[in-house]
């Protein structure tokens, strides 16, 4: 399988399974850092244009930036009942493997993840905490039982219900309504095991957590309660919806801001 065509397009493997990517270099005399952006479920290494702008303003500032699909995902290889937790935690340590070849060197990395992209991230901090030195994230998934299980929002509950449930003893996946995307049952069962707020909570780097109060996706709650896990982190909340619609810019120029701070290293 191969990317579509693009100067900064990439190709790698991550269990057999071929993931693809965008890698653009920093701009500019102030060298600031390395950045790794961790999309959400259903969604891919775009975004919805959000990740592209991002990827944009940092390059200028003096940032190099990988984004890239999940497998399942995007233009990766992969089928979407088959992600897994662990399958995502690995195509992270992947794409942090081709990062630091494409640098020549290993490096510190900050991620910036949206939604679901948060638990992945988490769990890898959580393990590789030497790797990174900052995080931000964008409406965290940080509990599966509230988000899907037992959902407490509309968007979980219009599949996490009867109906799913029976398609998941029938099919072994449960659709999400209106995509093709299908959360298939190792994942399910993970959901039961995982609790990345618990995580969250032992992380001592700086974090920076940006929730919408008006979330119908994922439990603004939640993060409320866990996303300052320290004394070195921040927690910003704004009036809006999962996908930040109408304030996107504004959310991007917070993440620019907190990031870069004391962050330029020549």
């Amino acid at each position: 399988m191969e990317c579509a065509e693009s100067a900064e397009s990439l190709s790698y493997d991550s269990e057999g399974i071929t993931l693809c990517a965008m890698f653009s270099r920093q701009r500019g005399k102030c060298f600031r850092g390395n950045i790794l952006l961790v999309h959400g479920i259903i969604n891919d290494k775009d975004e919805d244009g959000n990740f592209v702008k991002l990827a944009r303003g940092f390059n200028e500032i003096g940032y190099n930036v990988l984004r890239f699909d999940f497998r399942g995902h995007g233009e990766s290889e992969g089928r979407s009942e088959d992600v897994t937790v662990a399958g995502e935690v690995k195509d992270l340590e992947n794409s942090i493997r081709k990062f630091d070849e494409l640098l020549r060197t290993r490096s510190k990395y900050i991620l910036i993840a949206s939604s679901f992209g948060a638990v992945s991230s988490i769990l890898y901090v959580s393990s590789h905490p030497e790797r990174v030195e900052k995080m931000v994230l964008w409406n965290p998934v940080l509990d599966f039982e509230k988000t899907f299980l037992r959902a407490e929002t509309p968007w979980g509950k219009t599949f996490f219900n009867e109906k799913g449930y029976a398609e998941l003893k029938t099919k072994g996946y449960i659709t999400i309504p209106n995509t093709d995307f299908r959360f298939g049952k190792r994942l399910i069962d993970e959901f039961g095991r995982i609790r990345p707020y618990e995580l969250l909570t032992t992380l001592e780097m700086p974090i920076l957590t940006i929730h919408g109060t008006d979330d119908t996706a994922v439990p603004y709650s939640v993060s409320e309660k866990y996303g300052k896990p320290n004394d070195r982190s921040k927690f910003i909340s704004h009036k809006s919806d999962h996908s930040f619609v109408g304030i996107e810019d504004t959310v991007i120029i917070e993440t620019v801001r907190w990031v870069t701070e004391n962050n330029c290293t020549k």
